[in-house]
């Protein structure tokens, strides 16, 4: 949590920084940098817009097509929440298989509200054994969990509950490796925000 914090910190000077000057906020503030045709973090930080694709060190992201709904697919949102959903695009573009998971995915609403975001969408039951188990709720939303193959690409669709009166959000993937130690802290890398309104 302390990473989500200190990342949404950042990503908030940036913001703030951008805005100055005559032409208010641009339309690309720092934050990364175009290379080509995707955005790469600048100073641990990669910041883009729908439509964008930004590389991580393990995949590229695009976020297209985000819309709300008090209604998705037969669900219906609890009271006071809509549904936000968003076209989710990956590529690997690395020469190794990649371990995906849905919560990699973070929808942020409010950067000066640490409890202002969400996980996707999942069933949640409890396994024969006692455990865990987590499914999607629509067809059409991104595996809960599955390997994304060398230079192999996944679509499918992040699906959140927000506030009904929220407008502006950001999607957020934060680098975490494997701690080198058993025990020990995580390894945190570069963070990623795709920023759009629906």
């Amino acid at each position: 949590m302390k990473r989500f914090a200190s990342s949404l910190l950042a990503l908030a000077l940036l913001l703030s920084l951008a805005a100055c000057g005559e032409g208010g906020l641009s339309l690309r503030p720092e934050g990364g940098k175009k290379d080509s045709d995707v955005i790469t973090p600048e100073d641990g930080v990669a910041l883009g817009y729908e439509g964008d694709t930004l590389r991580t060190k393990y995949f590229e992201m695009t976020v297209e097509n985000p819309r709300t709904s008090v209604e998705y697919d037969g669900l219906t949102a609890e009271e006071g929440y809509k549904f936000l959903a968003a076209d989710l695009t990956l590529y690997n573009h690395t020469n190794v298989t990649q371990p995906m998971f849905d919560t990699d995915f973070e929808v942020v609403w409010d950067l000066d509200d640490d409890d202002a975001w969400a996980w996707p969408e999942c069933y949640e039951e409890e396994g024969a054994g006692g455990e865990l188990e987590y499914s999607v709720k629509s067809d059409d939303q991104i595996p809960v969990e599955f390997e994304l193959g060398i230079h192999k690409t996944e679509t499918g669709v992040l699906l959140y509950q927000v506030p009904e009166d929220c407008k502006d959000f950001y999607i957020a993937y934060y680098e975490i490796g494997e701690p080198e130690e058993e025990g020990g802290e995580p390894e945190y890398g570069d963070s990623f925000f795709v920023r759009f309104s629906a």
